[in-house]
């Protein structure tokens, strides 16, 4: 079986024997769930800290959670008579209290003085005895200028011609006198110019003379469109009837213009119908059906089992038809012989006419030529313009130049060449003489050696003031202080080394007398505490009352219960808070099966059975005539992939035949194989979970359907079973059936809504069998044969006199004959398509599995509160 449709039915599941190693015991949990702390933190400042906290020391995200207030107090004392006894009496308080407490001042500021010296000169002297000073008295200090400045000088040369040039005496400059200059542009800028040809038509044309200038010339140059942009057009054809048919005329087309063209749909999508047939008894009789109907319709058909394999029924399937007529002929064929069949869109949909359309161009002969071809064979065809627009004609642009001997010979080749050409100017200017100009300086000496290094090259220099000052003398200047005992030693070094010196206020105060402030947060009990050591002091004090609140900390986001769980023992080994894990979005649980095979291992074995696909083949266009779609090496390899691997050979043709040429892919072209077997590099992919994202819904083939998903009734009311019939409001049902029977009931629901037409067939609304009511929302043994009979037969048998008792009773079938079936472990479309020892899988199609998701998965989306159960294979 290569491509038979997944349909959620119970015929989707045949009984498959398969072996599984190993499996994993427990799932992965992928919901998300953030941390609460059980701790109470006093106030938004500590709360806040402890925020903070966490993000520093674990880089996690939090917020806090108010809870109820509480009152804070805090003490005032009286004063103090220095800053040290105010911090010495602030540290007895912390050490016998343990309360948190701070100083500020209070009281009448005082002067704050420093020392200024006398003059000093040079600032490498200055900078020595500032050094000195703070060693001997370990007072800080620092130096500023004094004086008057003085300009600072430069030398600048004459000029130089060509910037290398220049490059070069900077150099010896800076080698030889060991001070720093750089160079500038002197002079009267130039003109840059450029060559700019007459225009040449084509733009093969136009790069062929470009490679020969830069190659006769050493120059470089570009190319650029001129004139008037013309109007791109194509030819599109009136409606042929039939994709072979406009094929064929396509391919005159391009053989008889020697023009590229496609063909494109026309009209209106029409629907695919495929006929189904009645059971037939026996596989030798529904094959000889199918032969005599093939040999008499001339349209394709298979056929496939009804229900189980011992009741040996059969029905015949056809391929999609488009075709009315021909749709009409197959039922004709079963109606005349006394067979029961119907037709049934298949879901899609296609074309049945089409028109060519050529390639866009610029040449008015293409457009002439194509319309005669269309004419000549009385086939309606007229040409568009496309929208876009091309040039005809080019001219070369040189690159800008300031050296008038490259202008002459770039003219002198198109001259040669008689090829017209004029030379313009860029807009643009540059300079040919350059001069140096040294770092200003205050040292004469350097100006000096500098002016020496010119003269003994008999290179023009000269000194010039640069308008900058700067100072040759400096005085130092201590560090503000209250205290005089600072001034006095500080005064007493510069007296000793006979250096002039100082004391000046500099305008600011300070403050004598200082006060104690505890933190604003204080308990009552902490209150009392410090209340007592201040009155055991006999220190004065004043309190203040305030209001403010308990909170809890709301910690994160975490995938996973363990992570969660995890996180939770960092917090209480790191601060010791309990905090309880509270789950705030359901997340996909995840299992692994091993099947004790490597990947290679694996797709060795599914090798070995000839996986299928309908993917297309590539082969290298260099070896096909795309005028007659043939083949011209005498062997060429068809490949899986548009490169050149050792596993992706997927046949082989020979020299003269034809392929059917579906598209390119750069320098392959993509033909059209039909069914063929699937290479190594396509089955590696399919067999390989990693190449399938946990958040598309190509995973879905993973999902464990005998696994309960957590549905709630309520929502699958509201968003999957609104106004489907019967089923309406029955999620509860589905739900209790899930659960008892261990399904994913979403697969239960989509099942039903499929078997009963979302909800409206008869079995589902309820038929009478033997004066009874009774109902079947999974059509379980209503075979096409006979639907209603059988399948209220079934219903009748089981009980199933309510659709509540239909829901539950038919998902226990389903799960003792099929999911949960003794042996039989295929419970996702992963496994039924690839199972470990390549054998009883339910298609060859190497996409059946990835095909299938598509209707679960559109459910899915309708829902907000579910937990997804995957299976993913492991291998070694």
């Amino acid at each position: 079986m290569k491509r038979k449709a997944f349909i959620f039915t119970l015929a989707s599941f045949l009984i498959l024997l398969a072996a599984f190693p190993n499996f994993a015991l427990a799932y992965t949990d992928y919901s998300t769930y953030n941390l609460e702390t059980k701790e109470q933190f006093s106030g938004s400042k500590e709360v806040q800290t402890s925020i903070e906290k966490l993000k520093n020391d674990f880089g996690w995200n939090a917020t806090a959670k108010k809870g109820a207030s509480y009152e804070n107090y805090q003490i005032i004392s009286g004063g103090f008579s220095s800053e040290a006894r105010v911090k010495s009496s602030l540290e007895d308080l912390k050490k016998n209290t343990g309360i948190s407490a701070s100083y500020q001042p209070m009281g009448n500021a005082v002067d704050y003085q420093r020392i200024i010296t006398s003059a000093f000169t040079g600032e490498a002297r200055i900078k020595n005895v500032l050094e000195m000073y703070e060693q001997k008295t370990g007072q800080k200090a620092s130096y500023e200028p004094t004086g008057t400045a003085k300009s600072y000088q430069r030398i600048v040369t004459s000029a130089f011609t060509g910037e290398a040039r220049i490059k070069n005496v900077l150099e010896m400059y800076e080698q030889e006198t060991g001070q720093k200059a750089s160079y500038e542009p002197t002079g009267t800028a130039k003109s840059y110019q450029r060559i700019v040809t007459s225009a040449f038509t084509g733009e093969a044309r136009i790069k062929n003379v470009l490679e020969m200038y830069e190659q006769e010339t050493g120059q470089k140059a570009s190319y650029e469109p001129t004139g008037t942009a013309k109007s791109y057009q194509r030819i599109v054809t009136s409606a042929f009837t039939g994709e072979t048919r406009v094929k064929n005329i396509l391919e005159m087309y391009e053989q008889e213009t020697g023009q590229k063209a496609s063909y494109e749909p026309a009209g209106t999508a029409k629907s695919y119908q495929r006929i189904v047939t009645s059971a037939f008894t026996g596989e030798a009789r529904v094959k000889n059906v199918l032969k005599d109907f093939q040999e008499k319709t001339g349209l394709e058909a298979s056929y496939e089992l009804v229900g189980e394999k011992e009741d040996s029924k059969y029905r015949i399937v056809t391929q999609p038809i488009l075709d009315e007529s021909k749709l009409n002929t197959g039922l004709k064929y079963f109606h005349d012989n006394n067979w029961g069949a119907t037709a049934q869109k298949t879901g899609e949909t296609g074309y049945e006419k089409y028109r060519i359309v050529t390639n866009p161009t610029l040449d008015a002969s293409e457009i002439k030529a194509g319309l005669k071809f269309f004419t000549d064979h009385n086939w309606g065809a007229t040409a568009q313009k496309t929208g876009e627009t091309g040039y005809e004609k080019y001219r070369i642009v040189t690159n800008p130049t300031l050296d008038a001997s490259e202008i002459k010979a770039g003219l002198k080749f198109f001259t040669d060449h008689g090829w017209g050409a004029t030379a313009q100017k860029t807009g643009e200017t540059g300079y040919e003489k350059y001069r140096i100009v040294t770092n200003p300086t205050l040292d004469a000496s350097e100006i000096k050696s500098g002016l020496k290094f010119f003269t003994d090259h008999n290179w023009g220099a000269t000194a010039q003031k640069t308008g900058e000052t700067g100072y040759e003398k400096y005085r130092i200047v201590t560090n503000p202080t209250l205290d005089a005992s600072e001034i006095k030693a500080g005064l007493k070094f510069f007296t000793d080394h006979g250096w002039g010196a100082t004391a000046q206020k500099t305008g600011e105060t300070g403050y004598n007398r200082y006060q104690i402030v505890t933190a604003s947060n204080l308990s009552i009990n902490e209150y009392k505490k410090a209340r007592d050591f201040f009155i055991e002091k006999e220190w004065s004090f004043t309190y203040k009352k305030t209001n403010d609140y308990y909170y809890k900390i709301i910690i994160g986001e975490f995938t996973g219960y363990d992570n969660a769980s995890s996180s939770a023992s960092k917090i209480k080994s790191k601060y010791g808070w309990d905090v309880s894990i509270n789950k705030v979005l359901n997340g996909p649980q995840i299992m692994y099966t091993d099947y004790g095979l490597t990947l290679a291992e694996m797709l060795k074995k599914q090798m070995s059975v000839n996986p299928q696909t309908d993917s297309p083949g590539y082969v290298s266009l260099t070896y096909i005539n795309t005028a007659n779609s043939t083949v011209t090496a005498d062997y060429l390899n068809v490949r899986s992939s548009p490169k050149v691997a050792n596993n992706n050979i997927v046949g082989l043709l020979q020299k003269g035949d034809k392929v059917s040429m579906t598209g390119t892919d750069g320098n392959w072209a993509k033909i059209n194989m039909g069914w063929r077997n699937a290479s190594e590099d396509e089955t590696g992919y399919y067999i390989n979970p990693n190449n399938f994202s946990m958040d598309s819904k190509y995973y879905f083939q993973f999902l464990k359907l005998s696994q309960y998903a957590g549905l709630s009734a309520s929502e699958i009311n509201s968003k999957i079973l609104k106004g489907k019939g019967i089923l309406e409001g029955k999620g509860a049902a589905f739900v209790e059936a899930s659960k008892k029977y261990n399904i994913n009931e979403l697969y239960l629901i989509s099942h039903a809504l499929l078997e009963t037409g979302n909800g409206t067939s008869q079995l589902a609304k309820g038929v009478k069998y033997n004066g009874k009511t009774v109902y079947n929302m999974y059509g379980y043994g209503a075979y096409d044969s006979c639907p209603l009979e059988c399948g209220s037969k079934t219903a009748y048998e089981q009980g199933w006199d309510t659709p509540e008792k239909a829901i539950i009773g038919g998902a226990e079938l389903i799960g003792k004959n099929y999911i949960h079936r003794s042996g039989f472990q295929q419970d996702t479309l992963f496994k039924m398509r690839w199972a470990p020892t390549a054998s009883h899988q339910y298609a060859t199609d190497i996409g059946w599995a990835y095909k299938q998701v598509s209707r679960m998965y559109s459910l899915y989306t309708l829902l907000d509160n579910y937990t997804l159960y995957y299976d993913i294979p492991k291998y070694k």
